[in-house]
């Protein structure tokens, strides 16, 4: 189990380091998917392990410890450390290199802890716990960004975050393509167009577990 869980870890590691350095939409309502079920299946492959082997108070302490110090505080360090503004009506977050080395040093903190707990009795409880640990570390990064983003979001609006609508017209021979929000007009866009007959309006939606504008720019 315990190898399971770590090379399930690894690759679930790999795909979120590299949404790290994106630019990426942080939703207005906090929805933490990805975690949820990382640290649902952290949690019963760690019980099932301890249920097979015989694990050691201290041991538990070391996990403990390893959730507390490099789940909850280097998330919330990773959390403050990622970069929040505003972009074409969403709030949008990037992580830079502090945030990249935070991650580093959350990943070493488990490394010790695991050789801790192999030193307290517990050869694998440290690797059948790592899902639950990326789980509950990327928990907490997600809700201080969150939290970071909510001004935000209230600064740009209740209609601010709408899906996008692409508006085909058709010309004398050619289509003509344009983008609106289905919320408030943006300056210069002009008013919706009236409804005519050859205009067919289409909700774009991302097959994506978080929707966002067409481009997001970086922070100036």
């Amino acid at each position: 189990m315990s190898s399971f869980s770590y090379v399930l870890g690894t690759l679930v590691l790999v795909f979120v380091l590299l949404r790290q350095v994106r630019v990426r939409p942080v939703r207005r309502v906090f929805a933490p998917r990805l975690p949820l079920v990382l640290g649902v299946i952290g949690f019963f492959t760690m019980v099932s392990y301890a249920g097979g082997h015989h694990v050691s108070s201290s041991a538990w302490l070391w996990v403990l410890g390893s959730m507390l110090v490099g789940a909850l505080g280097l998330g919330a360090l990773r959390g403050l450390s990622m970069r929040v503004w505003p972009s074409n009506g969403w709030v949008v977050r990037q992580g830079n290199a502090v945030t990249m080395a935070l991650w580093l040093v959350s990943i070493l903190v488990h490394f010790v802890a695991d050789a801790g707990g192999n030193h307290a009795g517990a050869a694998g409880l440290e690797g059948s716990s790592f899902l639950l640990y990326l789980g509950v570390t990327l928990a907490v990064q997600s809700y201080v960004v969150h939290r970071r983003a909510l001004p935000l979001w209230a600064q740009l609006g209740p209609d601010a975050g709408r899906p996008l609508q692409v508006q085909f017209t058709r010309g004398p021979g050619m289509f003509f393509t344009t983008f609106r929000s289905t919320g408030t007009p943006q300056p210069g866009w002009g008013p919706p167009a009236a409804h005519d007959p050859d205009v067919i309006d289409v909700d774009v939606v991302e097959d994506d577990d978080e929707q966002g504008p067409p481009e997001l720019n970086a922070p100036r």
